[in-house]
């Protein structure tokens, strides 16, 4: 797995495989687009959309195999040490090879301070 923050965008787009850990789901990603992007464009409804953005944390997806690159997101949801294990948002990350991805929607505390499941 290669997480580089200062890798150089590809001259030429390419196009990876995007693959759910149940190895029965999948969509194609340009290098070009978030695999959250990726995901909307093959009109696929497998990872939860939240702000696009970074901060909300409900794209939260770890990646099991692949290479790829994040752009930063915010520590609520993603700490160093997380993202140092393949959890990343899926609106903040690129596609370098073909990936093998699951959902990890994160903790959130609601109003009566009990932690849920995010859906």
């Amino acid at each position: 797995m290669n997480n580089n923050y200062n890798a150089s965008t590809p001259e030429a787009p390419q196009r990876h495989r995007i693959e759910l850990a149940d190895e029965q789901t999948c969509f194609n990603a340009s290098s070009e687009h978030s695999v959250l992007v990726a995901m909307e464009r093959a009109g696929q409804a497998l990872i939860p959309v939240g702000c696009r953005g970074g901060g909300c944390g409900k794209c939260r997806i770890r990646i099991l195999k692949g290479e790829y690159f994040s752009k930063r997101m915010s520590r609520a949801w993603v700490s160093p040490e997380q993202e140092a294990e393949g959890t990343v948002l899926a609106c903040r990350v690129y596609a370098r090879s073909d990936l093998t991805i699951e959902p990890d929607p994160p903790e959130i505390a609601t109003s009566c301070g009990t932690a849920d499941r995010a859906s």
